[in-house]
């Protein structure tokens, strides 16, 4: 086999050429050749975080902010999924129509919790910057609005899909990627 079969062979399989005419061209001595030599090259490339997505997480960390204008006022929510290493694996950010600031962290830990769901994590850390929501999800403060106590229900029931999760308060600048989100899909057009 030459060096630059598998290179040659790359190159017309992404010309849209298919593999059984493409082997014998690249010089390969058959087409099982072929399909070890792209396997062999897959196995050696790092792992993308989506295809660690793909094949489920065993830990991620979640960053999930609420914006609001007013009290209550338009809101939006964002949710980002982050593995340990600190690669985004996919995040979400939209508006939620009316709600207060304290619903609109609740219905971001929510959309949150349902993406990490989605991509099969398995153990969760979930990092919000609202301490008010941070304590009452981890039974430190009551739950005495009427609007909250069944977020926090939808909440505890999303958190029982995981093997592990955790709430953590963090200040307002380690959570802010997740914040200019919730805030530009506040901005975003509804035509855009």
């Amino acid at each position: 086999m030459k060096t630059h079969s598998l290179k040659t062979l790359l190159a017309l399989l992404a010309a849209g050429h298919p593999l059984d005419a493409s082997w014998e061209s690249a010089g390969f001595p058959s087409r099982a050749a072929a399909i070890a030599a792209i396997e062999a090259l897959a196995k050696s490339l790092p792992e993308s975080p989506a295809a660690a997505a793909a094949r489920g997480v065993d830990r991620a960390i979640l960053h999930a902010d609420g914006a609001s204008r007013g009290n209550p006022g338009p809101s939006a929510v964002a949710a980002i999924v982050y593995l340990p290493t600190g690669e985004e694996l996919v995040s979400v950010a939209k508006k939620i129509g009316t709600a207060t600031n304290n619903v609109a962290e609740y219905r971001a830990v929510i959309e949150g919790l349902k993406l990490a769901r989605e991509i099969g994590v398995r153990e969760l850390t979930v990092r919000v910057d609202s301490e008010l929501v941070a304590k009452q999800l981890n039974g430190a403060y009551r739950i005495k609005s009427p609007d909250l106590a069944p977020l926090a229900r939808e909440v505890a029931a999303e958190a029982r899909h995981f093997a592990a999760c955790v709430f953590e308060h963090v200040r307002r600048e380690e959570n802010r990627e997740a914040d200019r989100l919730a805030n530009a899909a506040l901005d975003a057009r509804a035509d855009s």
